[in-house]
């Protein structure tokens, strides 16, 4: 599994990549509808805790669990505005089977789309000059990659919301969706960020006054 992350902002540039080892989209870590949904107390207690271990962890390998945690918890949270990216992927691979009349599978399971563009390659007419309507509301298209075959771009709502050229599936956000994720690390960094405050105060006490009662500490 491969996963990076752009970064926390808001622009659509800011792209994650979740590949599972199979060569699948990592649907655990890719917003997509369908998902289970919790009320907003629970996704809003959830991040706050994520963000307090966050804040306090002073180890490496904790922190990137932690990290991965919180892109879980974000495709949950953004999968009640996202498109239904999984169906997505599905409808594109059924266009690319059509296209290849059908091949079977290779003996370790269902062929991914990537494989299907294999079998395509070097077929005489350009995948790169098409561009494959999907019932999901989407667009597939193949863009010819530089270090040769193609790669796949799925766009829906004004966004490539799926891709793959050849780094592993990444994804776009819609502009409901980046306003939802805006609003998810709002509630992550306030939290964060007085955890840290709270623990920078504690730093900073004497000794002596760091082992006194609160309320001695008032007086």
């Amino acid at each position: 599994m491969s996963i990076s992350v752009g970064g926390v902002g808001n622009v659509k540039s800011n792209i994650t990549i979740a590949t599972t080892g199979t060569g699948e989209p990592n649907w655990s870590y890719i917003p997509t509808a369908g998902k289970p949904q919790k009320s907003k107390a629970e996704f809003v207690s959830e991040i706050k805790e994520l963000a307090q271990k966050a804040a306090l962890s002073t180890n490496k390998a904790e922190s990137e669990y932690i990290s991965r945690q919180v892109l879980q918890l974000r495709a949950e949270y953004l999968s009640d505005v996202a498109p239904n990216r999984k169906l997505l992927y599905q409808q594109a691979k059924n266009a690319m089977r059509n296209q290849n009349n059908n091949p079977k599978c290779k003996g370790i399971g269902e062929l991914t789309l990537l494989d299907f563009l294999e079998m395509a390659d070097g077929r005489g007419s350009s995948l790169a000059e098409k561009r494959f309507a999907l019932a999901g509301g989407g667009a597939l298209s193949c863009p010819i990659l530089t270090s040769g075959g193609y790669g796949v771009e799925i766009e829906c709502q004004g966004a490539k919301v799926l891709s793959n050229l050849g780094n592993g599936w990444g994804y776009e956000m819609t502009s409901a969706e980046l306003s939802k994720n805006n609003e998810f690390y709002s509630i992550y960094w306030s939290e964060y960020r007085s955890v840290k405050n709270k623990s920078a105060e504690l730093a900073e006490l004497p000794d002596y006054l760091g082992d006194m009662p609160a309320f001695d500490r008032k007086a």
